[in-house]
Protein backbone atom coordinates (compact mmCIF):
# COMPACT_ATOMS: atom_id res chain seq x y z
CA UNK A 1 0.00 0.00 0.00
CA UNK A 2 2.18 2.70 0.91
CA UNK A 3 4.33 1.58 -1.96
CA UNK A 4 1.81 2.31 -4.56
CA UNK A 5 0.60 5.69 -2.86
CA UNK A 6 4.32 6.86 -2.81
CA UNK A 7 4.30 6.05 -6.97
CA UNK A 8 0.92 7.61 -7.32
CA UNK A 9 2.35 10.79 -5.51
CA UNK A 10 5.75 10.78 -7.17
CA UNK A 11 3.75 10.60 -10.69
CA UNK A 12 1.42 13.33 -9.61
CA UNK A 13 4.19 15.69 -8.80
CA UNK A 14 5.82 15.15 -12.37
CA UNK A 15 2.73 15.43 -14.08
CA UNK A 16 2.08 19.09 -12.15
CA UNK A 17 6.04 19.46 -12.53
CA UNK A 18 5.80 21.98 -15.78
CA UNK A 19 3.15 24.37 -14.22
CA UNK A 20 4.57 24.21 -10.89
CA UNK A 21 7.95 25.58 -12.52
CA UNK A 22 6.07 27.71 -14.98
CA UNK A 23 3.99 29.11 -11.93
CA UNK A 24 7.62 29.01 -9.57
CA UNK A 25 9.86 30.76 -12.36
CA UNK A 26 7.28 32.97 -14.43
CA UNK A 27 4.40 33.79 -11.79
CA UNK A 28 6.76 33.54 -8.74
CA UNK A 29 4.44 31.18 -6.82
CA UNK A 30 5.97 29.37 -3.88
CA UNK A 31 8.96 30.85 -3.46
CA UNK A 32 9.16 30.80 -0.05
CA UNK A 33 6.88 27.02 0.38
CA UNK A 34 8.42 24.49 -2.92
CA UNK A 35 11.77 23.64 -1.36
CA UNK A 36 10.36 23.86 2.01
CA UNK A 37 8.42 21.15 1.47
CA UNK A 38 10.89 19.29 -0.31
CA UNK A 39 13.73 19.50 1.52
CA UNK A 40 12.11 20.23 5.04
CA UNK A 41 14.17 21.91 8.20
CA UNK A 42 12.22 21.06 11.33
CA UNK A 43 12.97 22.27 14.84
CA UNK A 44 14.50 20.10 18.06
CA UNK A 45 11.85 19.56 20.19
CA UNK A 46 14.43 19.27 23.66
CA UNK A 47 12.58 16.25 24.83
CA UNK A 48 9.55 18.15 25.68
CA UNK A 49 6.19 16.43 24.73
CA UNK A 50 5.34 17.51 21.23
CA UNK A 51 1.93 18.91 19.90
CA UNK A 52 1.69 19.04 16.38
CA UNK A 53 -1.14 21.13 14.64
CA UNK A 54 -1.95 20.84 10.81
CA UNK A 55 -3.77 23.32 8.75
CA UNK A 56 -3.74 23.82 4.91
CA UNK A 57 -4.12 27.46 4.36
CA UNK A 58 -5.18 31.06 5.96
CA UNK A 59 -8.90 29.78 7.06
CA UNK A 60 -7.83 26.48 8.30
CA UNK A 61 -4.73 28.05 10.39
CA UNK A 62 -7.30 30.64 11.70
CA UNK A 63 -9.64 27.86 13.11
CA UNK A 64 -6.69 25.64 14.57
CA UNK A 65 -5.46 29.11 15.75
CA UNK A 66 -8.37 29.13 18.01
CA UNK A 67 -7.45 25.66 19.79
CA UNK A 68 -3.77 27.11 20.87
CA UNK A 69 -4.52 28.93 23.92
CA UNK A 70 -6.26 25.83 25.28
CA UNK A 71 -3.50 23.54 24.57
CA UNK A 72 -1.02 25.91 26.23
CA UNK A 73 -2.85 26.10 29.28
CA UNK A 74 -3.40 22.85 30.14
CA UNK A 75 0.51 21.81 28.80
CA UNK A 76 2.57 24.43 29.29
CA UNK A 77 5.26 22.76 28.93
CA UNK A 78 5.00 21.21 26.08
CA UNK A 79 6.31 21.64 22.23
CA UNK A 80 3.28 23.45 20.24
CA UNK A 81 4.80 22.64 16.47
CA UNK A 82 2.19 24.10 13.81
CA UNK A 83 2.43 23.44 9.69
CA UNK A 84 0.52 24.71 6.97
CA UNK A 85 0.93 23.57 3.21
CA UNK A 86 0.57 27.06 1.91
CA UNK A 87 2.31 30.35 1.98
CA UNK A 88 -0.81 32.49 2.80
CA UNK A 89 -1.22 29.67 6.07
CA UNK A 90 2.34 30.31 6.77
CA UNK A 91 2.13 34.29 7.06
CA UNK A 92 -1.10 33.62 9.16
CA UNK A 93 0.27 31.35 11.87
CA UNK A 94 3.05 33.38 12.46
CA UNK A 95 0.67 36.49 13.00
CA UNK A 96 -1.99 34.57 14.86
CA UNK A 97 -0.35 31.96 16.48
CA UNK A 98 1.98 33.51 19.16
CA UNK A 99 2.41 30.29 21.35
CA UNK A 100 3.57 28.08 19.05
CA UNK A 101 7.34 27.01 19.68
CA UNK A 102 7.42 26.31 16.21
CA UNK A 103 6.13 27.01 12.56
CA UNK A 104 6.88 25.31 9.37
CA UNK A 105 5.90 24.16 6.23
CA UNK A 106 4.31 20.29 6.11
CA UNK A 107 6.58 18.25 3.67
CA UNK A 108 5.05 16.54 0.59
CA UNK A 109 4.25 13.12 1.98
CA UNK A 110 6.66 10.77 0.68
CA UNK A 111 7.30 7.72 3.68
CA UNK A 112 10.95 8.72 3.39
CA UNK A 113 10.71 12.14 4.20
CA UNK A 114 8.13 12.01 6.90
CA UNK A 115 9.39 9.23 8.13
CA UNK A 116 12.69 11.30 9.11
CA UNK A 117 10.81 14.43 9.97
CA UNK A 118 8.27 12.63 12.59
CA UNK A 119 10.99 10.43 14.07
CA UNK A 120 12.83 13.57 14.85
CA UNK A 121 9.76 15.32 16.44
CA UNK A 122 8.07 11.95 17.88
CA UNK A 123 4.27 13.58 18.22
CA UNK A 124 2.47 12.47 21.15
CA UNK A 125 -0.51 14.60 19.25
CA UNK A 126 -1.03 15.29 16.13
CA UNK A 127 -3.86 17.39 15.07
CA UNK A 128 -5.22 17.88 11.79
CA UNK A 129 -7.70 20.32 10.85
CA UNK A 130 -10.28 19.99 8.66
CA UNK A 131 -9.82 17.70 6.09
CA UNK A 132 -6.03 17.54 5.02
CA UNK A 133 -5.25 13.72 5.53
CA UNK A 134 -1.69 12.27 4.42
CA UNK A 135 -1.39 8.63 4.83
CA UNK A 136 2.06 8.59 5.79
CA UNK A 137 2.45 11.02 8.05
CA UNK A 138 -0.64 9.56 10.06
CA UNK A 139 0.92 6.10 9.27
CA UNK A 140 4.27 7.46 10.91
CA UNK A 141 2.97 9.01 13.72
CA UNK A 142 1.00 6.03 14.70
CA UNK A 143 3.97 3.54 14.55
CA UNK A 144 5.98 5.81 16.64
CA UNK A 145 3.14 5.98 19.55
CA UNK A 146 1.76 8.78 18.57
CA UNK A 147 -2.32 9.41 18.71
CA UNK A 148 -3.62 11.43 15.94
CA UNK A 149 -6.86 13.16 15.66
CA UNK A 150 -9.10 15.30 13.51
CA UNK A 151 -10.21 18.53 14.54
CA UNK A 152 -12.84 20.89 12.45
CA UNK A 153 -13.48 17.61 10.55
CA UNK A 154 -15.58 17.88 7.58
CA UNK A 155 -16.34 16.26 3.66
CA UNK A 156 -17.61 17.42 1.15
CA UNK A 157 -19.84 15.55 -1.53
CA UNK A 158 -16.95 15.24 -3.82
CA UNK A 159 -14.82 13.94 -1.28
CA UNK A 160 -16.94 11.47 -0.39
CA UNK A 161 -17.93 10.06 -3.89
CA UNK A 162 -13.96 10.21 -4.23
CA UNK A 163 -13.22 8.17 -0.87
CA UNK A 164 -15.77 5.55 -1.67
CA UNK A 165 -14.30 4.84 -5.28
CA UNK A 166 -11.20 4.30 -3.21
CA UNK A 167 -11.56 2.08 -0.56
CA UNK A 168 -8.20 0.50 -0.52
CA UNK A 169 -6.94 3.49 0.15
CA UNK A 170 -9.85 5.16 2.76
CA UNK A 171 -10.22 2.61 5.12
CA UNK A 172 -6.61 2.34 6.27
CA UNK A 173 -6.48 6.09 6.05
CA UNK A 174 -9.54 6.42 8.65
CA UNK A 175 -8.55 3.54 10.61
CA UNK A 176 -5.19 4.91 11.78
CA UNK A 177 -6.75 8.41 12.71
CA UNK A 178 -8.04 7.90 16.86
CA UNK A 179 -11.27 10.15 16.60
CA UNK A 180 -13.04 12.95 14.27
CA UNK A 181 -14.02 16.09 16.00
CA UNK A 182 -16.69 17.48 12.92
CA UNK A 183 -18.33 20.56 12.78
CA UNK A 184 -21.93 19.35 11.93
CA UNK A 185 -24.16 16.05 11.87
CA UNK A 186 -23.95 15.99 8.40
CA UNK A 187 -20.41 15.76 8.36
CA UNK A 188 -20.86 12.89 10.65
CA UNK A 189 -23.66 11.49 8.22
CA UNK A 190 -20.84 11.14 5.54
CA UNK A 191 -18.03 9.64 7.62
CA UNK A 192 -20.34 6.83 8.50
CA UNK A 193 -21.04 6.01 5.00
CA UNK A 194 -17.26 5.45 4.96
CA UNK A 195 -16.92 3.13 7.67
CA UNK A 196 -15.77 5.15 10.33
CA UNK A 197 -16.94 3.81 13.37
CA UNK A 198 -19.98 6.00 15.20
CA UNK A 199 -18.13 5.95 18.62
CA UNK A 200 -15.08 7.64 17.06
CA UNK A 201 -16.79 10.45 15.19
CA UNK A 202 -18.08 13.45 17.71
CA UNK A 203 -19.64 16.21 16.71
CA UNK A 204 -18.32 19.48 18.77
CA UNK A 205 -19.01 22.55 16.33
CA UNK A 206 -17.00 24.72 13.98
CA UNK A 207 -13.64 26.07 15.22
CA UNK A 208 -14.05 29.11 12.88
CA UNK A 209 -16.65 30.72 15.32
CA UNK A 210 -14.67 31.38 18.32
CA UNK A 211 -11.89 33.41 15.90
CA UNK A 212 -11.59 36.64 17.40
CA UNK A 213 -13.03 39.63 15.73
CA UNK A 214 -10.15 41.63 13.75
CA UNK A 215 -8.69 44.70 16.36
CA UNK A 216 -10.06 48.15 16.04
CA UNK A 217 -6.77 49.58 15.44
CA UNK A 218 -6.70 48.57 11.84
CA UNK A 219 -9.46 50.47 10.81
CA UNK A 220 -8.29 53.91 10.26
CA UNK A 221 -5.31 53.08 8.75
CA UNK A 222 -7.23 51.02 6.41
CA UNK A 223 -9.90 53.78 5.87
CA UNK A 224 -7.04 56.44 4.98
CA UNK A 225 -5.25 53.66 2.60
CA UNK A 226 -7.93 53.34 0.51
CA UNK A 227 -9.57 56.60 0.85
CA UNK A 228 -12.94 55.68 2.70
CA UNK A 229 -14.69 58.67 4.54
CA UNK A 230 -16.64 58.52 7.48
CA UNK A 231 -19.96 58.79 5.51
CA UNK A 232 -19.52 56.14 2.71
CA UNK A 233 -21.17 53.04 2.65
CA UNK A 234 -19.04 50.29 2.08
CA UNK A 235 -19.63 47.10 0.43
CA UNK A 236 -16.74 44.14 0.79
CA UNK A 237 -16.71 41.76 -1.87
CA UNK A 238 -14.15 38.91 0.00
CA UNK A 239 -12.76 35.87 -1.35
CA UNK A 240 -13.39 36.79 -5.32
CA UNK A 241 -12.02 34.54 -7.48
CA UNK A 242 -11.21 34.90 -11.56
CA UNK A 243 -14.25 35.70 -13.07
CA UNK A 244 -16.70 36.95 -10.16
CA UNK A 245 -14.84 40.35 -10.05
CA UNK A 246 -16.24 41.87 -13.45
CA UNK A 247 -19.54 39.57 -13.08
CA UNK A 248 -19.91 41.71 -9.71
CA UNK A 249 -18.77 44.70 -10.30
CA UNK A 250 -20.91 44.84 -13.59
CA UNK A 251 -24.06 44.08 -11.28
CA UNK A 252 -22.81 46.71 -8.65
CA UNK A 253 -21.77 49.78 -11.71
CA UNK A 254 -25.79 51.33 -11.56
CA UNK A 255 -25.50 51.02 -8.12
CA UNK A 256 -22.41 53.27 -8.09
CA UNK A 257 -23.90 55.68 -10.06
CA UNK A 258 -26.70 56.22 -8.19
CA UNK A 259 -25.22 56.90 -5.09
CA UNK A 260 -21.34 58.57 -4.75
CA UNK A 261 -20.50 57.49 -1.40
CA UNK A 262 -21.31 53.94 -2.13
CA UNK A 263 -17.56 52.17 -2.16
CA UNK A 264 -16.69 49.14 -3.13
CA UNK A 265 -13.96 47.14 -1.40
CA UNK A 266 -12.63 43.98 -3.53
CA UNK A 267 -10.21 41.74 -1.47
CA UNK A 268 -9.00 38.83 -4.25
CA UNK A 269 -8.62 35.50 -2.57
CA UNK A 270 -5.40 34.98 -3.76
CA UNK A 271 -2.29 37.66 -3.48
CA UNK A 272 -1.04 36.94 -6.79
CA UNK A 273 -4.28 37.66 -8.72
CA UNK A 274 -3.49 42.08 -6.64
CA UNK A 275 -1.96 43.25 -9.43
CA UNK A 276 -3.60 41.98 -12.60
CA UNK A 277 -7.69 42.90 -10.55
CA UNK A 278 -6.44 46.02 -10.12
CA UNK A 279 -5.64 46.81 -13.66
CA UNK A 280 -8.47 45.59 -14.95
CA UNK A 281 -10.54 47.79 -12.37
CA UNK A 282 -10.33 51.84 -12.69
CA UNK A 283 -13.20 52.93 -11.04
CA UNK A 284 -13.55 55.82 -8.55
CA UNK A 285 -15.45 54.02 -6.37
CA UNK A 286 -13.93 51.08 -6.29
CA UNK A 287 -10.73 50.15 -4.63
CA UNK A 288 -8.47 46.77 -4.87
CA UNK A 289 -7.04 45.65 -1.70
CA UNK A 290 -3.94 44.55 -2.14
CA UNK A 291 -3.16 42.78 1.18
CA UNK A 292 -2.91 39.40 2.66
CA UNK A 293 -4.79 38.93 6.67
CA UNK A 294 -7.08 42.22 6.39
CA UNK A 295 -10.50 40.82 5.43
CA UNK A 296 -12.11 40.50 8.91
CA UNK A 297 -11.44 44.58 9.46
CA UNK A 298 -12.38 45.47 5.76
CA UNK A 299 -15.84 43.41 6.72
CA UNK A 300 -15.70 45.42 10.01
CA UNK A 301 -16.01 48.53 7.71
CA UNK A 302 -18.66 47.11 5.63
CA UNK A 303 -22.72 48.46 5.46
CA UNK A 304 -23.24 44.83 3.43
CA UNK A 305 -20.29 42.03 2.39
CA UNK A 306 -20.64 39.84 0.19
CA UNK A 307 -18.72 36.86 -0.42
CA UNK A 308 -16.96 35.45 -3.22
CA UNK A 309 -16.25 31.89 -4.28
CA UNK A 310 -19.61 31.20 -4.51
CA UNK A 311 -20.33 33.12 -7.84
CA UNK A 312 -18.54 30.57 -9.68
CA UNK A 313 -18.90 26.79 -10.28
CA UNK A 314 -15.63 25.21 -9.42
CA UNK A 315 -15.16 26.54 -5.31
CA UNK A 316 -17.87 25.52 -3.47
CA UNK A 317 -18.02 28.85 -1.51
CA UNK A 318 -15.90 30.64 1.46
CA UNK A 319 -16.36 31.44 5.48
CA UNK A 320 -19.53 33.11 5.09
CA UNK A 321 -19.75 33.61 8.88
CA UNK A 322 -16.80 35.73 9.23
CA UNK A 323 -18.81 39.01 8.29
CA UNK A 324 -22.02 37.75 10.11
CA UNK A 325 -20.26 37.21 13.62
CA UNK A 326 -19.20 41.12 12.96
CA UNK A 327 -22.98 42.18 12.52
CA UNK A 328 -22.52 42.70 9.14
CA UNK A 329 -25.64 41.71 6.33
CA UNK A 330 -24.11 39.16 4.00
CA UNK A 331 -25.39 38.11 0.89
CA UNK A 332 -23.28 35.20 -0.59
CA UNK A 333 -23.86 32.80 -4.57
CA UNK A 334 -25.68 30.17 -5.33
CA UNK A 335 -22.17 28.08 -5.39
CA UNK A 336 -21.90 26.86 -2.11
CA UNK A 337 -21.33 23.21 -1.74
CA UNK A 338 -18.25 23.51 0.27
CA UNK A 339 -19.87 25.31 2.62
CA UNK A 340 -23.23 23.49 3.26
CA UNK A 341 -23.42 23.75 6.82
CA UNK A 342 -22.94 27.46 7.00
CA UNK A 343 -25.57 28.35 4.42
CA UNK A 344 -28.32 26.38 6.32
CA UNK A 345 -27.26 28.04 9.67
CA UNK A 346 -27.41 31.17 8.31
CA UNK A 347 -30.36 30.83 5.74
CA UNK A 348 -32.25 29.45 8.81
CA UNK A 349 -31.42 31.99 11.63
CA UNK A 350 -31.98 34.90 8.53
CA UNK A 351 -27.98 35.76 9.32
CA UNK A 352 -27.16 35.60 5.03
CA UNK A 353 -28.62 35.37 2.32
CA UNK A 354 -28.14 33.21 -1.03
CA UNK A 355 -28.55 35.57 -3.98
CA UNK A 356 -28.00 34.91 -7.85
CA UNK A 357 -26.36 37.53 -10.24
CA UNK A 358 -29.68 38.44 -10.98
CA UNK A 359 -31.38 38.68 -7.87
CA UNK A 360 -28.33 40.62 -6.28
CA UNK A 361 -28.78 44.46 -7.53
CA UNK A 362 -32.70 44.47 -5.64
CA UNK A 363 -31.20 42.55 -2.68
CA UNK A 364 -28.83 45.31 -2.52
CA UNK A 365 -31.18 47.89 -2.78
CA UNK A 366 -33.16 46.93 -0.02
CA UNK A 367 -30.33 47.07 2.42
CA UNK A 368 -29.30 50.56 1.41
CA UNK A 369 -32.77 51.92 1.24
CA UNK A 370 -34.12 50.33 4.30
CA UNK A 371 -32.07 50.63 7.65
CA UNK A 372 -34.50 48.50 9.33
CA UNK A 373 -33.72 45.78 7.47
CA UNK A 374 -29.90 46.18 7.35
CA UNK A 375 -30.52 46.19 11.72
CA UNK A 376 -31.98 43.09 11.63
CA UNK A 377 -30.27 40.94 9.64
CA UNK A 378 -26.89 42.85 11.31
CA UNK A 379 -29.22 41.78 14.80
CA UNK A 380 -29.70 38.16 13.62
CA UNK A 381 -26.10 37.62 12.56
CA UNK A 382 -24.76 38.35 16.09
CA UNK A 383 -27.21 36.47 17.77
CA UNK A 384 -26.43 33.47 15.81
CA UNK A 385 -22.41 34.27 16.68
CA UNK A 386 -23.21 33.99 20.53
CA UNK A 387 -25.33 30.88 19.93
CA UNK A 388 -22.73 28.98 18.53
CA UNK A 389 -19.18 29.87 20.01
CA UNK A 390 -17.15 27.47 22.34
CA UNK A 391 -15.81 24.98 20.01
CA UNK A 392 -12.55 25.20 20.57
CA UNK A 393 -12.71 24.45 24.22
CA UNK A 394 -15.33 21.72 23.47
CA UNK A 395 -13.01 19.93 21.06
CA UNK A 396 -9.66 20.26 22.83
CA UNK A 397 -11.70 18.98 26.17
CA UNK A 398 -12.86 15.96 23.94
CA UNK A 399 -9.04 15.55 22.79
CA UNK A 400 -7.69 15.35 26.15
CA UNK A 401 -9.97 12.51 27.31
CA UNK A 402 -9.48 10.91 24.19
CA UNK A 403 -5.55 10.98 24.69
CA UNK A 404 -5.70 9.56 28.54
Amino acid sequence: MTALYNFALFLLLLVSLPKLLFDYVIKKKYRKSFLARLFPQCPTPHKKPLIWLHSVSMGETKALSTLVPHIRKTHPNAFIYVTTGTETGQEEAKKRIKEADGIGYLPFDFSWIMKKMVRKLQPALLILIEGDFWLNLIKETKKRGGKVFLANGKLSEKSLKRHLAAPFFSRPLFSAIDHFFLQSDLYQQRFLKLGVPPEKLTVTGNLKFDIPPPPLADLPRLQKKYRLAENDRIITLGSTHEGEESLLIQVLLPLLDEDPHLKILVVPRHPERFASVKEKICHPQIRVVDEMGILPACYKLSYLAIVGGSFVTHVGGHDIFEPVKLGVPTLYGPYMYGQVDLDKKLTASGAGKKVTKETLPQEIRSFLRDPSLHQSMAQKGKELAQTVMGASLRTWNHISLADN
